[in-house]
C-alpha cells in the first residue's frame, strides 16, 4: 500500500504545481510594467487577475502601474486602471500624483477622469508645486483647461508663495494669462520674494504676457 500512496501523492502534488501555474502560463510579459510598456492591454488584465495587489502597490518605492500607463502615455490602459480602482492620489517618491504625471506628458485627456476616480487636484509635490503650477509652467494651454474645468483651485500656492499665474508670467502665451486670470487668479498676489506676475514677466521679458498682465 506504502508504493500506492506515494503515488497518490506525487500524482496530487503534480496536479497541483500544474493548476498553480497556470494563471502564470497565461501571462504574455514577465511583469505588469512591461505589459503597460508594449501597450498589452489584456496582459495588463491578466497580471492584475493573477495578482490583485500590484494594481496598488504597498511598497512606496515601487510605481505604480497607473503612473506607468500616463508616462508610458497607454491613456486607454491609464482609463482602465481606473476602473479597476487603481489609487488616483498614489504619489512617487518626489510626492508627484497621477495628475502631475499627466502634465509631464501634457496629456489633457486623461485629467477629467483621474478627478472624476477621485484625484485630488490641488496636491503640492517636493517642488512645492500643483499640477495646475506645472501646466502653467509649461504653457499647456489645454491641460491647463482641463485642470480648471475638473476644480483646480487657480489661487493654490506654492511652497514659494507663488500663483500659477507666477509661473506662465516666465514664458508663458497670452492665450494662457488669459485664461488664468478668467479663472480669478489674483494678479496683485505677491510671492515670498515680494515679486507679482507681472514682475517675472519683465524679468523675463515675456511681452505677451507683460502686455496681457497690464491691461
Amino acid at each position: 500500500m506504502k508504493p500506492f500512496k506515494a503515488l497518490i501523492a506525487i500524482v496530487f502534488v503534480a496536479l497541483f504545481t500544474s493548476a498553480s501555474a497556470e494563471p502564470e502560463a497565461d501571462l504574455t510579459h514577465k511583469d505588469i510594467a512591461t505589459a503597460i510598456a508594449k501597450g498589452d492591454l489584456e496582459d495588463v488584465k491578466r497580471h492584475i487577475a493573477a495578482d490583485p495587489a500590484c494594481l496598488n502597490p504597498k511598497d512606496p518605492k515601487a510605481r505604480a502601474p497607473l503612473d506607468l500607463a500616463i508616462l508610458r502615455n497607454q491613456t486607454e490602459i491609464a482609463l482602465v486602471l481606473l476602473k479597476l480602482k487603481a489609487d488616483p492620489n498614489r504619489s512617487d517618491s518626489s510626492l508627484r500624483t497621477p495628475l502631475h504625471q499627466a502634465v509631464t506628458r501634457n496629456n489633457a485627456e486623461i485629467i477629467l477622469p483621474l478627478i472624476k476616480a477621485g484625484a485630488k487636484p490641488d496636491e503640492l509635490d517636493k517642488t512645492g508645486w500643483t499640477p495646475l503650477h506645472h501646466a502653467a509652467a509649461k504653457n499647456q494651454i489645454e491641460t491647463t483647461k482641463a485642470l480648471l474645468k475638473g476644480g483646480a483651485d487657480p489661487m493654490t500656492l506654492s511652497k514659494l508663495g507663488g500663483t500659477p499665474l507666477h509661473e506662465a508670467a516666465t514664458g508663458g502665451s497670452a492665450e494662457l494669462i488669459a485664461i488664468l486670470l478668467k479663472a480669478k487668479v489674483d494678479p496683485s498676489i505677491k510671492s515670498k520674494e515680494g515679486v507679482t506676475a507681472l514682475d517675472l514677466a519683465k524679468k523675463y521679458e515675456n511681452q505677451p504676457a507683460i502686455d496681457a498682465l497690464s491691461k
